[in-house]
């Protein structure tokens, strides 16, 4: 694995990607001091984010969301200064640990982190990660071939709005599907997933719309303050791909 964050706690992963389907993963943290329940709970929100984009199918890259489940929440255990996320056939791009990385350097300020542990279990051990800060693509991409034409467009704002055209007029259970999925993939985008070294990722957000607009068979969704890495916007062309796929056939998407 390859980071382009200097980081603060060492850190080690597997040297393959270990976000393959058939691949238990376990996420092993040690505290530096004993966390009470509290801060466990707050620990265990750092890395729920991770599940939010996993699950929305902004970190599926090229595998084809068409073919690839919805990865169900990571299982979390431990105590005193000890705890394990544990992640159980999840199939994402290799790059979507970057994302972690971000959430745990984050979660570094509020309860100091003395060592990390990503590991296949019943695979070959973890390696110490590579820091390379000249690292230019860290996170995952737009899907190769989404199902829809797409556009990104360029802009210096730290405003932009997300639009979609649908194929069809969209029922009321599509729209309250649609909103809850957009409203979780906020809160990873708010909270610095997608971290633009070497600002700390907790200051690389943005504030989503807490309401989404549809029309007929249109949807708009607007960020403001925007202060993360463009690939997040990439990630939502992976969010709209498995929308298309699993909710409402979609036209065209413009990221505006």
């Amino acid at each position: 694995m390859v980071t382009n964050y200097v980081l603060p706690f060492p850190f080690e992963a597997p040297s393959r990607n270990p976000w393959e389907q058939s691949n238990e993963v376990r996420l092993s943290l040690e505290t530096v001091a004993p966390l009470s329940a509290a801060d466990m709970e707050v620990l265990e929100g750092c890395v729920l984010p991770f599940w939010f984009l996993a699950s929305s199918g902004a970190l599926f890259g090229g595998t084809g969301q068409k073919h690839t489940s919805i990865p169900e929440a990571p299982t979390f255990s431990g105590k005193d200064r000890s705890f394990q996320f544990t992640f159980q056939g999840w199939n994402l791009d290799e790059r979507a640990s970057q994302c972690l990385v971000c959430l745990l350097l984050a979660a570094h300020e509020d309860l100091p982190l003395k060592q990390v542990r990503l590991s296949i279990v019943g695979k070959a051990p973890p390696k110490p990660v590579t820091i390379d800060p000249r690292l230019d693509a860290p996170y995952p991409q737009a899907p190769s071939r989404p199902p829809f034409a797409w556009t990104i467009e360029d802009s210096e704002s730290e405003t932009r709005e997300l639009h979609i055209r649908f194929v069809e007029q969209l029922s009321d259970a599509q729209r309250e599907l649609i909103e809850g999925e957009l409203d979780s993939v906020g809160i990873a985008l708010a909270v610095g997933a997608y971290g633009v070294t070497p600002v700390p990722p907790r200051e690389c957000g943005c504030l989503p719309s807490e309401e989404v607009s549809f029309s007929g068979d249109e949807l708009d969704w607007l960020m403001e303050d925007c202060r993360f890495h463009p690939a997040a916007l990439e990630g939502l062309i992976g969010v709209c791909a498995s929308l298309h796929h699993h909710v409402a056939a979609i036209r065209e998407v413009t990221i505006s």
